[in-house]
C-alpha cells in the first residue's frame, strides 16, 4: 500500500501547499468585495473641492491642484492597497496577498488621515476642502483594515508546512 501512495506523494504536497496558502473570507469577503466596490466609486469623485482623484493622481509634481502631499500618497494607497491587491487577494484567496491588503490599508487609513488633516488646514486661495468621497475613501480603507486583519491572523505563522531542508534527501 505505501509503495502504491509513494507515487502520489508529489502530488500530495503540492496540493497540501497550495491548500496551505489559502484563505476562507466567508462573510468578511462579501463586505470586503462591497468595500472594494465603494472604494471604486468614491475614487471616481472628486477629491477635495477642486481636484477629482485623476488630478490627483495624474499631477504628482505639478501644482496644478491644490492638494497636499498625503492627500496624493493617501490616494495612490487607496488605488493600489484598497482596490487592485484587495481584489486579487479576494479573488486568489491567497493569505500572503491578504496580508498585504491588510498592512496596505492599515498604511492607507493612516495617510488618509494625514490627508484629512493636511487639506483641511491648507491654507490658500482655492478651494481645497475635502469632500465626502475622500472622508468615505478614508472610512473605507479603516473598515477593510478591520476586516482583513482577524482574517490574517486567523492563520498562525506555524501553519506553514516546514521547507524541506537541501542537504536532506527524500529517504527515511
Amino acid at each position: 500500500m505505501s509503495a502504491d501512495l509513494s507515487a502520489y506523494r508529489n502530488d500530495f504536497a503540492r496540493i497540501e501547499n497550495k491548500v496551505a496558502g489559502e484563505f476562507e473570507a466567508g462573510r468578511r469577503g462579501r463586505l470586503l468585495a462591497l468595500c472594494i466596490v465603494v472604494l471604486t466609486v468614491c475614487l471616481l469623485l472628486p477629491q477635495t473641492s477642486s481636484a477629482w482623484s485623476w488630478t490627483v493622481l495624474g499631477s504628482w509634481f505639478g501644482t496644478t491642484a491644490p492638494v497636499a502631499v498625503p492627500l496624493r500618497i493617501f490616494t495612490v494607497l487607496a488605488l493600489v492597497f484598497g482596490v487592485v491587491i484587495s481584489t486579487l487577494a479576494l479573488w486568489l484567496r491567497r493569505w500572503k496577498l491578504a496580508s498585504l491588503a491588510m498592512l496596505g490599508s492599515g498604511l492607507s487609513s493612516f495617510f488618509g488621515l494625514l490627508a484629512y488633516w493636511s487639506q483641511s488646514g491648507m491654507i490658500t486661495n482655492a478651494p481645497h476642502r475635502p469632500t465626502a468621497a475622500m472622508i468615505v475613501e478614508w472610512l473605507v480603507m479603516i473598515v477593510m483594515t478591520s476586516q482583513w486583519l482577524p482574517i490574517v491572523l486567523s492563520r498562525a505563522p506555524t501553519d506553514m508546512p516546514p521547507r524541506p531542508h537541501p542537504m536532506r534527501t527524500g529517504r527515511r
